[in-house]
């Protein structure tokens, strides 16, 4: 709890303030200072705990011009200028004595029937600044005064030059007024540190992030989560104009919304993150503004569009905008995978990438794409194994007939024209349909009963399996000559359990994707971070998303830990969780299996949290996409898809 600290020029004002506090219980410091050092002891009494401080003249001024902390001035008194003046009429024998009066022009009060109540010629000298002090004390000396009142300078003045002075003492009155409107303003700053304290909790645990300005466009406060998004502390950020902290922000846009202009909303980017940036007047009840409030919402990946979508410059199909800058990674394995993709970009061949199917495999198509020739046109992607054998044929070559606009329905093949096509699990498909795809691969055309002519086609061929090509074909199950086309550029994606590296930053970012997409705020304790790590995933990035996203739905506390973890694995992969053998709560005996290897892990350190602040940024490289998927997938596999990827999906029926 805060106090009051009374500070005086001199020890009688000191003795009187004392006799006057007694049983004023919020003040708790009395003393005297000097002049010179008042800035000095004004910030010791704060760090004693003051919260207010009275003070008088010159040395309120200093203070209240080099710290940030209310002060409370003791003013005259219409009572004791009435006693400063019958002191002053005894000094000179004078019947009208001229007296001039030199003073901050706070301490002042009315005193325009001073001069008429008490038989003087009462002048005012009042000074506004510390400049201004010196040339007062001179003006008011070239008044040719009888009498002079002021501080310790203008007694000084007055003696050099031999004019009679008055020392500018308080009365009780004025001392009581003072402390009377101390421990009020005390106590408003009180309600207002218990509202400040009621905002920063409400704005700190929110996923936005919050700075407020004053007046001027200078930074007064931010909660924590702009704080972790601009890597700054606090220190170093109050004070600052709001143009140097984001610069993204326009000098004369945060001028006229303090002037009192609109709000002002734009897209930004913070430490590579995308941001939605809102800047909103701060009005007070006569319409004042009184600073702004800056609230940035980070831009969800699945709504970082291109905006030629809303100009229709788009052709039909969903946008991808994935890029190698999106593609995260520390394992040596997967640095080679994207090098790889990188460098097939730039050739117009086919690329296989084998290895386990899902996510990652569109994710590195699109960035192959986003970074070939064909980055403008569409981008279009079909998983094989969601198709019947008998609808292959037409979904990937269509029926061969014209539709009402003469253009001839060419399948998902058609539909990548000068575009990337990306076929998942190939191998999936039958012999007659592989004759047609080496046929459209090695010739560039598409061979249709329905077609008069093969009609050519100009498509970037992407095709991933999770099995072995080679193998299959040498059994027969594919075609050899496809494989040997295929597989001239061949990327390897290793699984996760081979990228430990991976495994932490995929599921930290994972999890904290969800939180957002969900509008959850839960963390995860740095235990239960090492038993996900520990897990086994051979779903690879789909099993871990489908489980985070259950994980953060079903949380029934802030804090995940390793228990509610264990609790909720068992439950949706059951047989593995029983092949690991987990120990059962209640029951003696030590864990075996997994848990065991699991307890044997646990002595390693965790893995320090990423800032949401080091997200990718958003992708240069923006096209077209579309992302067909059979009515018969899951919606496991559709929803993770979605959530992962980021991008728009249409679903269309094969």
């Amino acid at each position: 709890m805060s106090h009051i600290a009374i500070l005086l020029p001199k020890d009688d004002l000191v003795l009187q303030a004392r006799e006057l506090a007694k049983g004023h219980y919020s003040i708790a410091e009395i003393r005297q200072i000097e002049t010179e050092n008042a800035v000095e002891e004004a910030r010791t009494s704060i760090q004693n705990g003051a919260g207010i401080l009275i003070c008088r003249g010159l040395q309120a001024l200093r203070i209240r011009e080099n710290l940030n902390v209310p002060v409370v001035s003791v003013k005259l008194t219409a009572q004791g200028i009435g006693l400063l003046l019958c002191k002053a009429k005894r000094l000179t024998v004078e019947p009208r004595p001229r007296v001039a009066l030199v003073a901050v022009c706070d301490m002042l009060c009315d005193t325009s029937c001073c001069s008429m109540l008490f038989g003087v010629d009462l002048q005012i000298f009042a000074y506004r600044t510390e400049e201004e002090y010196e040339e007062m004390n001179r003006k008011a000396l070239a008044s040719k005064p009888n009498v002079i009142i002021g501080g310790d300078l203008t007694m000084d003045m007055a003696r050099q030059a031999g004019c009679a002075s008055l020392f500018l003492d308080f009365s009780d009155d004025s001392f009581n007024d003072a402390i009377q409107n101390a421990e009020t303003a005390l106590m408003a700053n009180e309600m207002n540190q218990r509202a400040n304290a009621q905002i920063d909790a409400l704005l700190n645990n929110t996923t936005n992030g919050y700075i407020q300005v004053n007046r001027t466009g200078r930074v007064t406060k931010s909660n924590d989560i702009m704080l972790e998004a601009l890597e700054c502390s606090r220190d170093a950020l109050v004070g600052r104009p709001l143009q140097e902290v984001i610069p993204g922000l326009e000098k004369d846009v945060i001028d006229n919304v303090l002037a009192g202009g609109n709000s002002y909303s734009t897209f930004l980017h913070i430490r590579y993150q995308a941001m939605v940036a809102i800047l909103a007047p701060i009005r007070l009840e006569d319409g004042q503004v009184d600073g702004a409030i800056l609230s940035c919402h980070k831009v969800h990946r699945s709504i970082q569009l291109d905006p030629r979508a809303e100009d229709g410059e788009l052709l039909q199909g969903s946008l991808t905008q994935r890029t190698f800058d999106n593609v995260h990674h520390r394992s040596a394995a997967m640095a080679k995978a994207v090098d790889q993709a990188r460098l097939f970009s730039q050739s117009n061949a086919p690329i296989l990438l084998a290895g386990p199917q899902g996510l990652e495999v569109s994710l590195l198509a699109q960035c192959i794409h986003n970074n070939s020739t064909n980055r403008t046109g569409p981008f279009v992607q079909l998983n094989c194994a969601s198709l019947e054998p008998e609808d292959q044929m037409t979904a990937l070559f269509g029926t061969g007939y014209k539709n009402k606009d003469g253009e001839v329905d060419l399948g998902v093949l058609g539909m990548a024209e000068n575009g990337t096509l990306l076929l998942q699990e190939v191998d999936k498909l039958s012999h007659t349909v592989q004759s047609n795809i080496y046929q459209a691969v090695r010739y560039h055309r598409v061979i249709q009963r329905n077609l008069e002519r093969p009609v050519h086609v100009n498509t970037r061929i992407i095709v991933s399996s999770e099995g072995d090509l080679y193998a299959l074909s040498c059994e027969g199950a594919f075609r050899m000559d496809l494989y040997y086309l295929l597989a001239g550029l061949r990327i390897d994606l290793p699984p996760l359990k081979k990228r430990p590296e991976d495994l932490a930053d995929l599921l930290q970012d994972t999890f904290q994707r969800l939180c957002e997409n969900l509008r959850r705020y839960h963390v995860i304790t740095n235990g239960g971070m090492e038993l996900l790590k520990s897990l086994d995933w051979p779903g690879n990035i789909i099993q871990i998303n489908g489980f985070l996203e259950r994980l953060v739905l079903t949380a029934r506390h802030r804090s995940i830990d390793e228990t509610a973890i264990r609790s909720l694995y068992d439950e949706m992969f059951h047989p593995l969780a029983r092949e690991a053998g987990p120990p059962h709560p209640g029951k003696a005996g030590k864990a075996s299996g997994f848990w065991r290897r699991w307890s044997a892990t646990t002595e390693t350190g965790p893995s320090p949290r990423r800032s949401w602040a080091s997200a990718p940024p958003p992708c240069g490289a923006r096209s077209k996409s579309w992302a067909l998927r059979s009515e018969k997938s899951t919606a496991f596999q559709s929803r993770s898809a979605v959530l992962f990827a980021g991008e728009m999906q249409v679903s269309v029926s094969a």
